[in-house]
């Protein structure tokens, strides 16, 4: 059976939920669905929507979750590319559909779900539904481009994501009245390698992924199909590594007696997923690790550094925060706080040190982290419903409303740099390398570098594919793989100066043009900031007002 070409899902789905809530442990065992269209499959789909039982829709509803819809899925790539506002809301309903999909396919296998009954595992089936869910919970606003700032630690996300979906009163009420035995079974999720589930869900090939490529992409007005690959379960002898042991040709040894399994694609699939790798990869070259994204991520760090070290009575929440988290780890970070952070919260609070602060040059600086004019309205469009009749706004949210207003009619300084889309550009330095420049600055930490590394596939998460020959290899070693993709890393390097960081630390003018004379050209027609295949093939507008209306006038009319 193929979902995209059934006319409606909702009778398979029903039945796999009335099979799945068919356990003594449920509480409730009453499937009543609620759909929504997922725009990323209305192209490819006869049936579009995504079907939550219940259960699940209510856990889209809690406030830890709804808050995603005010945390921008690609942060400040938005300013390059206007079409792409989504936030991460949406991202983890299609991660759930996801994670559905692929245990639809497999309800279609009469020995998967004899196994899943055998072992009395639909729990834990219930429990990678929810976990998957709920994966990005505990991102901070603008996502990836503040967590690290904030946290200097990848992946700080997932700790804080862990800790709300095991610790929040709200989650687990909700979860104990699925199943009492429901909270621990999704705690041991995190624990416990189950059913092969980590490697569908965090891995080189996972339902994470096929999401935000397929979403961001769509947004980007290049949509792309990414389909279902199907697998089976393989058992297999381990190595001391805990891999697979190979044989001469670097086959995978397969066991009749293993109790360890590894999920094995079909040979058909081998273009799919190196499409797949393709694609990832194109997107960090050109979106995610671009050099744009990169300087403008760095603009944050440096706003939040040099934020932390002045005083001021602007910002005083954002300080607050700061403050909790460099005097706590993330294990005793409090959530409640953390979670009243999203997109517009941050934002006012940049607004108030961009307008407020004592120094010019941190004022200025601020203004450079807020994204130009219009996609900065997009944002604020899009995170308040500004569209939704009736909506009702908070006191706080009616005087972060007004404040844009003014900015929009004003002639402020803040004004006047918002609406120019180069202001940010205008006020970096590029080098190709600080080793140019005049004794005395290359050594300064007032020079900064970023270094990227890409590589689509990661070989400690390892693809294993079935080969023409009926035998199984993992993708690196696979004889009809396009190239060697353990070793396709491409490095990305540039040396940067913010000029506000310069003059707050005593630069003088004349040494600032010094160094912007050696500096590289910030035109729009630099190569090594243009948006590639991305900006020139844009195929779908996906922004929220549309065509002629301008979004201005929208919020002037509030």
């Amino acid at each position: 059976m193929n979902l995209e070409n059934l006319e409606s899902k909702e009778p398979l789905i029903r039945n796999f939920f009335t099979w799945l809530f068919d356990d003594d442990r449920i509480i409730n065992k009453e499937v009543i669905l609620e759909k929504e269209i997922d725009l990323t499959l209305a192209p490819y789909y006869m049936d579009p929507n995504i079907y939550f039982p219940k259960q699940i829709f209510d856990f889209f509803n809690t406030k830890a979750m709804k808050r995603l819809g005010r945390v921008s899925q690609l942060g400040l790539v938005i300013n390059d590319f206007p079409n792409t506002y989504h936030n991460r809301l949406d991202h983890s309903k299609g991660v759930y559909y996801r994670k559905l999909e692929e245990m639809l396919y497999n309800f279609q296998n009469p020995d998967w779900k004899k196994n899943i009954e055998s072992q009395k595992m639909k729990l834990y089936l219930l429990a990678d539904l929810i976990k998957m869910a709920g994966h990005d919970i505990g991102h901070p606003p603008l996502s990836h481009e503040l967590e690290m700032h904030l946290f200097q630690y990848k992946g700080a996300h997932e700790v804080i994501g862990k800790r709300i979906m095991l610790e929040d009163s709200e989650i687990q009420s909700l979860l104990n009245s699925i199943s009492k035995d429901l909270p621990s079974a999704l705690k041991n999720l995190y624990k416990e390698h189950i059913f092969n589930f980590q490697e569908h869900d965090e891995s080189s090939y996972d339902v994470d992924r096929f999401d935000y490529l397929s979403r961001d992409n769509l947004y980007l007005g290049t949509p792309v199909f990414i389909p279902y690959s199907h697998y089976i379960t393989v058992p297999v002898d381990l190595d001391s590594s805990g891999y697979p042991k190979l044989n001469s040709d670097n086959s995978v040894v397969v066991s009749t007696t293993s109790n360890s399994y590894i999920d094995v694609y079909d040979y058909s699939s081998l273009k799919n997923i190196e499409n797949f790798l393709e694609l990832r990869e194109n997107g960090y070259l050109n979106i995610y690790s671009s050099s744009k994204t990169n300087l403008r991520e760095n603009s944050i760090g440096a706003l939040i550094d040099v934020f932390q070290s002045s005083d001021s009575n602007s910002g005083r929440d954002l300080r607050t925060l700061m403050n909790m988290i460099k005097s706590s780890d993330l294990n005793s970070l409090d959530l409640d706080l953390f979670l009243k952070w999203d997109d517009i919260k941050f934002y006012s609070e940049i607004l108030d040190i961009a307008e407020n602060h004592e120094d010019s040059n941190i004022r200025l600086l601020a203004t450079m982290t807020i994204p130009t004019m219009k996609s900065f309205l997009t944002i604020i469009y899009s995170h308040l419903e500004i569209n939704a009749k009736n909506h009702t706004y908070t006191p706080e949210e009616k005087e972060f409303l007004k404040k844009i207003k003014r900015i929009i009619q004003g002639k402020s300084i803040i004004s006047q740099n918002l609406k120019n889309p180069n202001f940010s550009m205008d006020n970096t330095l590029i080098f190709s390398s600080a080793t140019q420049l005049p004794e005395g600055y290359h050594n300064s930490r007032l020079i900064n570098s970023f270094t990227t590394h890409i590589s689509a596939y990661n070989t400690k998460e390892p693809i294993y594919i079935m080969g023409k020959n009926k035998r199984i290899y993992e993708l690196s070693k696979h004889p009809d793989r396009k190239c060697d993709w353990d070793k396709r890393i491409t490095y990305k390097h540039s040396d940067y100066a913010f000029v506000p960081i310069l003059k707050y630390n005593g630069i003088s003018d004349e040494q600032i043009n010094e160094m912007r004379s050696l500096s590289e050209t910030q035109k729009e027609s630099d190569p090594r900031f243009d948006n590639g295949n991305f900006s020139n093939s844009c195929t779908v507008n996906m922004q929220p007002l549309q065509v002629g209306h301008n979004i201005e006038n929208k919020f002037l009319e509030l």
